[in-house]
C-alpha cells in the first residue's frame, strides 16, 4: 500500500467498515468454525494507542481505520487452526479495501507474545480471544499500476521438477 494521506480525507463510514468485514466474514473456514472476531479502531486516540502496541510503517500512521483480526479459540473445530482463518480474513479485508476504493495494510500481532498480550491488555480481550493481526485502512494518495509477479520457475506440475545440474 502506498502512503495514505492525513484524516482531512474524512472518515471511512461504518457501512464501508461494515461491508469489509461483510467481505472477510463471507470467506470459507477450517471445519466452518467460523472463529474470527473483529475490534474496529476508527478513533484517532485509539488508532494511536494500539501502534503504541504494534508497530506498524510510517505510511499507515495517518490510516483512518484499522480492525484486529482475532482468533477465538473456543469457537475454532479445529483448535490449532483458528490462526488459519484469521490470515485469510486479514487477506479479504486487504482486498475488499482495494474494492471500495481504499488502501490497506496487515501488520502481524501473532506469533509475538509482547504483541498478542499487549493489545490483548489494550482491547480488554477475553482470555479466549487472541489477536491476530492488524489491518491499517485509509485513502491511497494514488493507486499503484498492478505489478505481475508470475513466474513458470515457481509453477510445478504433478510434482517439483528440478534443474538439471550443470556439473
Amino acid at each position: 500500500m502506498v502512503k495514505i494521506p492525513n484524516i482531512e480525507q474524512g472518515p471511512i463510514s461504518v457501512d464501508t467498515i461494515y461491508d469489509l468485514i461483510g467481505s472477510a466474514l463471507n470467506i470459507p473456514s477450517v471445519a466452518m468454525g467460523q472463529p474470527t472476531q473483529f475490534v474496529v479502531l476508527n478513533d484517532v486516540e485509539a488508532l494511536s494507542r494500539a501502534s503504541e502496541v504494534v508497530p506498524v510503517p510510517p505510511f499507515t500512521m495517518q490510516a483512518l481505520a484499522a480492525i484486529i483480526v482475532c482468533g477465538d479459540i473456543h469457537q475454532a473445530q479445529i483448535k490449532d487452526k483458528w490462526m488459519v482463518d484469521c490470515e485469510a480474513a486479514s487477506q479479504q479485508l486487504l482486498l475488499a479495501a482495494h474494492g471500495n476504493g481504499l488502501g490497506a495494510y496487515i501488520s502481524t500481532i501473532y506469533p509475538e507474545r509482547d504483541r498478542m498480550d499487549g493489545m490483548a491488555v489494550l482491547m480488554d480481550l477475553p482470555e479466549n480471544v487472541i489477536a491476530h493481526s492488524y489491518v491499517s485502512i485509509g485513502y491511497p494518495a494514488r493507486v499503484p499500476s498492478a505489478r505481475d509477479a508470475f513466474s513458470n520457475e515457481r509453477v510445478h506440475y504433478n510434482g517439483w521438477v528440478r534443474k538439471k545440474s550443470t556439473f
